[in-house]
């Protein structure tokens, strides 16, 4: 497998020291922290070529669904995308302001996975254009939205300067090969004024500061970029946006903590989680961050 190789911290061009090797089925991974930022990141990495060949084979590899019934059904016993779509878009609306006086605005939904942000802003008026290499994830989405999801990456999709009102990246970030082209491309790509909207792991989540590099989103090749809510501001700000919301989200599905405690189910039904995890999230350590650039 052909490599990249950085020799500088690609949002804040520090230097960086070595920070742990993952090795996991695909082989062992390098990953490096700036000094910086605090931005992580597997280095070297693999080349586009690589990615796309695993991305269009293996999709998002996220329990393994195979049909809408399915996706639906897992998130009718643990509703957990419905209510992420819901309160980012909801967030979006609200920094967007005012509905245009003519026309819908446009939404650019890159990965859009099975479809659930593309349907919730569908809901909301949007006028959506989604993106997704993966084969079955597209095919679910454009059953779940009615819509066709253009089978593409992001560095290879297309479109007119200022043609969009609202790009979302929900939980793909963290995949892209090159962070600066993406975040670049889309301050490009948006109208003035426009959102940004970004979700993935928070790198400074008390889970990942216990458990290392066993954190499960510690998970290269698929993951290739580890973010701090610092780093990824300095890396939208590089580039023009302006920082408007940062939200902090832990969620863990009750069949994942059965699995992990000693006493399984058993155990899990008398912890206080969700408590927990709110409290988390007010100290800024939850497991997700949900930050918001608007174009200035």
């Amino acid at each position: 497998m052909k490599t990249i190789f950085f020799d500088s911290c690609p949002v804040c061009s520090s230097d960086f020291r070595h920070w742990k090797i993952k090795t996991t089925f695909f082989g062992d991974f390098n990953i490096v922290l700036c000094n910086g930022c605090g931005f992580a990141f597997v280095n070297p990495r693999p080349t586009l070529e690589y990615l796309r060949s695993f991305y269009s084979k293996r999709g998002h590899g996220d329990r393994g669904h195979r049909s809408l019934a399915e996706v639906l059904r897992s998130e009718e016993e643990y509703p957990n995308s419905t209510i992420d779509a819901k309160r980012m878009i909801k967030t979006i609306i609200d920094i967007l302001g005012a509905e245009p006086a003519k026309g819908r605005r446009r939404f650019l939904d890159v990965g859009c996975g099975y479809g659930f942000f593309s349907r919730e802003a569908l809901r909301f008026g949007f006028e959506v254009t989604p993106l997704e290499f993966a084969t079955t994830e597209r095919a679910i989405a454009e059953e779940m939205t009615g819509l066709k999801p253009l089978p593409t990456s992001f560095e290879d999709f297309s479109a007119e300067k200022e043609s969009y009102d609202v790009i979302l990246m929900s939980q793909i970030l963290e995949h892209a090969l090159d962070v600066n082209l993406w975040v670049e491309k889309a301050y490009r790509l948006l109208t003035g004024g426009g959102v940004l909207a970004i979700a993935l792991p928070n790198f400074a989540s008390i889970f990942r500061l216990i458990l290392q590099e066993k954190d499960p989103y510690i998970a290269p090749p698929s993951h290739l970029n580890f973010f701090t809510p610092k780093s990824l501001s300095l890396l939208l700000g590089k580039y023009g946006f302006v920082v408007r919301e940062i939200q902090w989200v832990s969620r863990i599905s009750p069949r994942s903590i059965a699995k992990r405690l000693p006493l399984g189910k058993g155990l899990a039904k008398y912890l206080p989680v969700k408590p927990i995890l709110r409290l988390l999230d007010v100290f800024h350590l939850g497991m997700m961050i949900n930050v918001y650039g608007v174009k200035g």
